[in-house]
């Protein structure tokens, strides 16, 4: 079982961080593909396998993406009440893949969005609400990615599913829930993805076959949910489907 330590702030020790340096070491040795592909195992072998089999460029705006995930994840835990988990999940992305995010941050000559992450944690921390530091995270963010095409939002969307259908996969064991925070990470990369198509929606050529592939991630929300008092654990094909039907319409897009 994956066991995760949520002390607020210092829960990252020494071995996850050597565990996540081999992980993002492995994905950037990957050679080039038309799609990305994941590893079947969540947490950092999911998130490091995102970014394998697509070109650098493509890498860089995955790595943004699943960072956003991770914020977006630990807004919903705090929203919840799960204040320690939103926490340590705020800090998840230093100890897994910030080395390589802000590595190709400054390649790309955009600014370390590091401060406004950081800004986001000490908000929890200090029991405030989230919303505005999160805000300001993701416009640095999105900033950051620049202004990717549509095939290369496309291949981005898949491969935050497919981090999505690993972190789900990887949060059950025995039919139930063991890991809330790779369980929240999963629901919260779907959004990534839905928002990635997002801008192609008023796009004259492509805008039918975006909103097809966002309508395509609407059974994703079958995957979660509450049984009771406890998140709900379902069947983590749900997420593969979603994936596949998503992969099938980004073969359209030239």
């Amino acid at each position: 079982m994956k066991i995760r330590t949520v002390t607020p702030r210092y829960w990252v020790g020494l071995a996850l961080m050597s565990a996540a340096v081999g992980g993002m070491a492995q994905a950037q040795t990957a050679p080039e593909a038309a799609t990305a592909v994941v590893q079947t195992e969540g947490g950092e072998g999911g998130e490091a396998g995102a970014v394998a089999g697509v070109d650098a460029p493509t890498a860089y705006v995955v790595r943004i993406a699943i960072v956003e995930g991770h914020l977006d994840a630990a807004a919903n835990l705090y929203a919840k009440g799960m204040v320690d988990e939103a926490i340590g999940l705020s800090y998840h992305p230093e100890a897994e893949m910030m080395d390589d995010v802000r590595a190709g941050l400054a390649a790309n000559g955009a600014a370390d969005f590091s401060p406004q992450m950081q800004a986001f944690s000490s908000v929890m921390e200090a029991g405030g609400d989230p919303a505005t530091a999160l805000a300001a995270f993701k416009d640095a963010a999105t900033a950051a990615m620049g202004a990717p095409d549509a095939k290369m939002r496309f291949t981005v969307a898949l491969a935050v599913l497919r981090a999505a259908a690993a972190e789900y996969a990887g949060s059950i064991e025995g039919g139930a829930v063991v890991d809330v925070m790779a369980y929240h990470e999963a629901e919260a990369f779907v959004g990534v993805a839905r928002d990635l198509l997002t801008p192609l929606v008023a796009d004259a050529d492509l805008g039918t076959l975006a909103g097809r592939a966002q309508s395509a991630m609407d059974p994703a929300a079958a995957a979660f949910g509450r049984d009771g008092t406890a998140f709900a654990a379902n069947d983590p094909a749900i997420l593969l489907a979603v994936a596949a039907r998503v992969e099938l319409l980004s073969s359209q897009v030239r």
